[in-house]
């Protein structure tokens, strides 16, 4: 499947830029605990003093299993299976209207842009990937 050294490379920098991307949502979540617990408070999350944490946790843990290999498919599905409902909870951009609408609609996009990934590394977990640790199930 990545029989060059581009496509290794390549699939590499994807892996990165994924868990660039995932763990820095996820870190200022944490750095920022009170305003991310008290937006989904707001928002109607159950337990959002846990549940805020503990997903974001998740979220760091799926990135660092994408990004070095270590059960891939594993932390890919827990991002995945984060990222549904938060999407539609936090980002229900059709609820709003003028800027608010907007902004929420790219957050949204975002987010599904992220599932799309999570789920093709999730696809892919079951291959030897290369520049990886190859830990899995």
């Amino acid at each position: 499947m990545f029989d060059s050294s581009l496509a290794a490379v390549g699939f590499l920098a994807g892996r990165a830029l994924f868990a660039l991307v995932v763990g820095y949502l996820a870190l200022g979540n944490l750095l920022d605990l009170e305003t991310s617990v008290g937006y989904a408070e707001h928002k109607g999350v159950p337990l959002a003093s846990v549940s805020v944490p503990l997903g974001s946790l998740g979220l760091v843990a799926g990135s660092l299993a994408v990004l070095t290999g270590v059960y891939p498919g594993v932390g890919a599905l827990a991002v995945a299976v984060f990222l549904v409902p938060v999407t539609a909870i936090m980002h229900d951009f059709w609820t709003m209207t003028g800027e608010d609408r907007q902004n929420e609609r790219i957050h949204f996009l975002k987010n599904v842009g992220l599932v799309g990934g999570a789920l093709v590394f999730l696809a892919l977990s079951t291959a030897a990937w290369p520049l990886a640790a190859g830990v899995g199930l």
